[in-house]
């Protein structure tokens, strides 16, 4: 199961968390967790418990589960007696096999403005798999990309998970000298037109609706990165990748409306792009005399 998943290495969006209620028998039990994640908020949770000499507790995800089945590696339903708390769960009594314990929940994960929101607390390894075409969501405020992964894997976390079935992008254009550059948004809130201060190498927008995650997708060709980003004069937490195609993914949450500035270390160039190539093939030719008289 690994082998398929991303598994994220973000500073600070994982800790882990003991259970909640007391523990009176048995130790929590050495497993795995996959959860597999509906359109809908349902979700189908799987535990892969390690086989123990001594007894074992699994706790469930909700009390509200159905379709409960228990197992073990030989096709057995294992010895086990109901454990109650906050969120009920299993005592395992010692098995010589390890045993899978599947179950499913709906309507955990709620939309809440306009995102499929989940605040997900467990102790155990998590691998997560989200609902098919989702690749871009969440976690703790950090934008993450799956790309070629089926889903990600973490680590006894305590996350706010957070995606769109679809994501909301919008395009902005900026013109300069004739030429127009797109700039797609992923964001769920108003965005003012972007404004292109060519001297300064500064590009702006305001925004309305604070805590709403902003996600512009710039072209280098219109503003080099690595990008100086402030809100209302104050700088503010970004995060920042330059894809494959060019283009430079900047993620961004502002805790307040007002004007966000992108500073950049050049911007589109200042002379059009014929002189620029007139005065590259003049330097080709100084370069190519210079090497000839010195023979």
């Amino acid at each position: 199961m690994k082998a398929i998943l991303a598994i994220l290495l973000i500073s600070g969006i994982f800790s882990y968390s003991a259970f909640a209620q007391e523990i009176k028998i048995g130790e929590p039990a050495v497993q795995q967790v996959s959860i597999r994640i509906s359109e809908n908020g349902d979700v189908h949770v799987t535990h892969e418990v390690e086989k123990s000499n001594s007894p074992k507790q699994v706790e469930f995800l909700s009390p509200d589960f159905t379709n409960f089945t228990i197992i073990d590696d030989e096709g057995e339903e294992p010895m086990y007696a109901e454990a109650g708390g906050e969120n009920p769960g299993i005592v395992l009594f010692p098995t010589r096999d390890d045993v899978t314990i599947e179950y499913d929940v709906e309507g955990i994960i709620q939309k809440k403005n306009g995102l499929w929101t989940w605040d997900y607390v467990y102790l155990a390894e998590t691998a997560f798999y989200l609902p098919q075409g989702v690749d871009l969501f969440y976690v703790n405020e950090n934008l993450v990309r799956l790309g070629d992964q089926r889903g990600f894997l973490c680590h006894g976390c305590q996350m706010k998970l957070e995606y769109e079935l679809e994501p909301t992008v919008i395009t902005k254009q900026v013109t300069w000298e004739g030429q127009i550059f797109d700039v797609k948004i992923i964001t769920q809130t108003e965005i003012s037109e972007l404004t292109l201060d060519q001297p300064n190498k500064i590009l702006s927008f305001d925004i309305t609706e604070p805590n709403k995650y902003i996600t512009l997708i710039i072209p280098q060709d219109l503003l080099w990165n690595p990008y100086q980003v402030s809100l209302n004069d104050k700088p503010i937490l970004k995060q920042e990748r330059t894809s494959q195609d060019g283009n430079v993914w900047l993620h961004l949450y502002p805790h307040e409306a007002g004007t966000i500035t992108i500073l950049g270390v050049s911007v589109v160039p200042e002379f059009p792009l014929a002189t620029v190539l007139v005065l590259s093939a003049a330097m080709v030719a100084v370069v190519y005399s210079t090497r000839l008289s010195r023979r």
